[in-house]
């Protein structure tokens, strides 16, 4: 058993500059591989519909092209799908990520990417939220947290950024169904629940680097104020509007600001 203090939010050992205290990082756990921008010479996505999507760009390709003008042309291999629960659907992921990179069955193995020049990201959650009671989420949490484990160990994976649940319940959705509280209590757990294990998981992976981007308060301030970000006041509840492009999902110009916010505050 790993005995060592747990450390803190803003704890970090590598002698890499680290990210910026952006208010959009509520945890910042930096191990000895991060390379800031060098980390991102190779992308690796898990997620759903907001990381993946038929009617248009995402957070993934405004992102890339943040690192493009940086002069960073990192390769992409997006393995999101539509619909996917992390419950049900991430081990799937994993396992297609596998047959494209095989595991390293040694330390000493060269791998197709290389962990310092490698950073995943996980974005999972909205659709358990919408699904499955909070008493149940722990052990889906877990579940991403296995899988974080597992690449880890057989991919020497070493920089991850999980991005926590946006605050769908303010969706025009959740407004319709007149499921906002259910909702809202839901991504409150599953939010510090994500925070408290990748806390845990880091503490015995000194090694790696561990960022939680919030994507909730991100759009918790474009809700609350659209003017600021150059929307309506009535785009917040609006299905079709300049920040909903249906009734659950962000339009591209949301995913542009959602994009530039993970680059500045992991990055810049």
């Amino acid at each position: 058993m790993n005995t060592s203090p747990k450390p803190g939010p803003d704890d970090c050992v590598s002698d890499q500059k680290i990210p910026s205290r952006s208010s959009y990082l509520p945890l910042v756990l930096c191990g000895s591989y991060w390379r800031t921008q060098d980390s991102f010479k190779n992308i690796v996505v898990f997620g759903d519909s907001y990381s993946t999507s038929f009617q248009g760009t995402t957070w993934v390709n405004h992102l890339v092209r943040q690192l493009q003008k940086r002069g960073c042309s990192p390769n992409v291999h997006n393995f999101a799908v539509p619909g996917h629960t992390a419950e049900e659907d991430l081990s799937d992921q994993l396992s297609l990520f596998f047959k494209k990179f095989p595991e390293q069955k040694s330390s000493d193995a060269i791998s197709a990417l290389d962990s310092g020049a490698t950073t995943y990201l996980v974005f999972l959650g909205i659709n358990d939220c919408g699904r499955r009671r909070s008493e149940a989420l722990e052990f889906i949490v877990e579940d991403i947290f296995d899988t974080v484990h597992d690449l880890y160990v057989k991919a020497q994976a070493r920089n991850f950024v999980l991005i926590d649940v946006p605050p769908v319940d303010r969706s025009p959705q959740a407004i319709r169904l007149e499921c906002m509280e259910k909702i809202e209590e839901r991504v409150e757990t599953w939010n510090k629940l994500l925070r408290t294990q990748a806390i845990e998981f880091q503490s015995k992976t000194t090694d790696a680097t561990v960022l939680i981007f919030s994507s909730h308060k991100l759009f918790s301030d474009i809700l609350d104020d659209p003017l600021e970000h150059e929307f309506t006041e009535d785009d917040p509840e609006t299905e079709g509007g300049g920040i909903w492009v249906d009734d659950l999902h962000p339009t591209s110009e949301v995913h542009d600001i959602l994009g530039e916010q993970i680059f500045t505050s992991v990055l810049a």
